[in-house]
């Protein structure tokens, strides 16, 4: 029986070049320039190669422009849109080239990290879908009043009544509050300390 090892995984470093000065950039892996560049830097300024035309989604505004083919001041109108060509290339150490269809997974999964762990840091649950809202786990205790009551028990005082319980149904702030006002029942918030 042979076992087989996966292959080496490694992180590829990317370079980021610039047209025309031939500087370039390096950064130590995709997830690393994604963090320092933006996906709307990407998506108008970097293609395949060199001599690509962009197009800019955004429009001119009306007015006065540098045309850098004619090397002339234009006039525009406001419905015109206009290609130019890219002045960036991004490539990897092995020599492939990277596009914005390429690295926006990696952007929506940046932010989707970056959103869950500032969540975590104001005390709400990742991957809720109740948002700023609480969910209380009253499923079963409803479900108890019921039977209780078709059973002919004798019913439960009125403030645990079905119709009292909260559900997931009410939109009942999830306030978290850390200040020392809520979290203890002093009046100032020095703490008395006698000296025996």
């Amino acid at each position: 029986m042979y076992i087989i090892e996966p292959p080496l995984v490694r992180e590829v470093k990317v370079y980021l070049c610039a047209r025309g000065s031939g500087r370039a950039t390096e950064y130590a892996s995709i997830e690393d320039f994604c963090i320092h560049q933006s996906l709307d830097f990407v998506e108008r300024w970097v293609g395949r190669y060199y001599g690509e035309k962009i197009k800019i989604v955004t429009k001119r505004r009306s007015g006065a422009y540098w045309d850098r083919e004619t090397r002339k001041i234009g006039w525009q109108q406001p419905e015109e849109y206009y290609y130019e060509e890219a002045d960036f290339i991004i490539r990897t150490d092995i020599g492939d080239s990277l596009t914005a269809e390429e690295l926006a997974p990696v952007y929506w999964e940046i932010r989707r990290r970056r959103s869950r762990d500032w969540r975590r840091s104001q005390g709400l649950k990742s991957g809720s879908c109740y948002g700023r809202y609480t969910a209380p786990r009253t499923t079963n205790e409803i479900r108890q009043a019921v039977q209780n009551k078709d059973d002919g028990e004798p019913t439960i005082r009125c403030r645990r009544n079905k119709n009292n319980l909260p559900s997931s149904w009410d939109d009942k702030y999830a306030g978290v509050q850390k200040s020392w006002k809520y979290q203890s029942k002093r009046k100032n918030q020095y703490k008395n300390y006698t000296v025996l």
